[in-house]
């Protein structure tokens, strides 16, 4: 019986690291983009709405979510703000590239390096069962755009001539 009762544990030790990693799997990116004012040159200013399951959804989730959107939506203008195209073209780039863009807007995958929340704009609103989490994100453009240049994964901006 000790035997048996030494062996489910084992069994459970074991397995239970693989159920925990299933459920932090990163879930898709759920999130508007729009226009969050005028920047200085070389960097975006943009108004993130990402909704989620918990209270503490985090800056960067916003931040990946607003670089996301800068890559592979663009934003329309109005406001004083200019209409922005996707950088990276369309969201089939995101496909063809996925070797690189999978472990990009992983946790910690290094996107967040090119965003930075701007101070006292997050916030926090509760619709029924989710919470709903808006703040502005100043994105650096030019930065993002010469490190994927030099990944090989956005085609520079001189090489249409």
């Amino acid at each position: 019986m000790r035997d048996w009762t030494i062996r489910v544990l084992l069994l459970l030790l074991v397995a239970m690291p693989i159920t925990m990693e299933a459920k932090e799997k990163d879930k898709p990116l759920i999130y508007e983009v729009s226009c969050g004012g005028a920047a200085k040159q070389g960097f975006f200013f943009v108004k993130e709405k990402a909704g989620g399951d918990k209270k503490k959804i985090g800056d960067n989730i916003l931040k990946r979510c607003a670089i996301h959107g800068v890559l592979f939506r663009g934003y329309s203008g109005g406001g004083g703000c200019i209409s922005q195209p996707p950088m990276a073209g369309s969201a089939m780039v995101e496909q063809q590239y996925s070797d690189f863009f999978i472990p990009f807007f992983r946790k910690g995958g290094g996107c967040e390096a090119y965003a930075t929340l701007i101070e006292g704009s997050m916030q926090v609103v509760r619709q029924g069962k989710q919470y709903i989490v808006t703040g502005i994100i100043s994105v650096s453009k030019e930065q993002l755009r010469k490190d994927l240049e030099a990944a090989g994964v956005v085609k520079r901006l001189n090489s249409g001539f």
